[in-house]
């Protein structure tokens, strides 16, 4: 795709997650470190990129705190264990570019880069405060079975529950 954005991850390692490079897939999970509906979802994200790595998707974490340093993005990818890169989103370069409005918002692209799921990665969360006991729905492996099996997602939004993603406007002080 051209003229796709590229970021920078914790490492200083320049990423354009939206154009394909070959993979079959990629995935982007929007975070904020201090949210902690995100930070519940990390363990999830990590079992993710474990079974869907080897298939040929791409995964990128993108931090999207303005505010946040590559040192505190590291540490919050270290204390989580995430291992995908961990992108620095600052700019909202990402945001923009795929309408990512909360964090943990997951969208997968297909292969041509067109995104082809946006929403929640499973129903850990009833609503806001009520995290259920047991996951029934696993929105975000259901879309990477279908992608990767070749078919359509056969719900490709969902509606994701977490921390609202500032835009600029909202982060500018009167």
């Amino acid at each position: 795709m051209a003229g796709s954005p590229t970021v920078v991850d914790i490492a200083g390692k320049l990423h354009d997650p939206l154009k394909p490079d070959g993979r079959k897939a990629t995935v982007v999970v929007f975070t904020l470190p201090d949210c902690p509906i995100a930070n519940a979802f990390a363990p999830e994200i990590n079992r993710l990129v474990a079974d869907y790595s080897a298939k040929g998707v791409g995964f990128f974490l993108a931090h999207v705190d303005r505010e946040l340093s590559a040192a505190d993005a590291q540490k919050h990818a270290t204390e989580f264990s995430f291992r995908c890169p961990v992108l620095l989103d600052s700019q909202h370069t990402l945001v923009k570019a795929l309408g990512a409005t909360k964090t943990p918002q997951a969208f997968l692209l297909g292969p041509d880069g067109k995104t082809l799921y946006r929403g929640r990665i499973n129903n850990l969360f009833a609503d806001y405060g009520q995290r259920r006991q047991t996951v029934t729905q696993h929105d975000l492996r259901n879309a990477l079975d279908a992608v990767l099996g070749g078919k359509l997602v056969a719900q490709p939004v969902t509606e994701t529950i977490g921390c609202h993603i500032q835009t600029a406007s909202e982060t500018k002080s009167p």
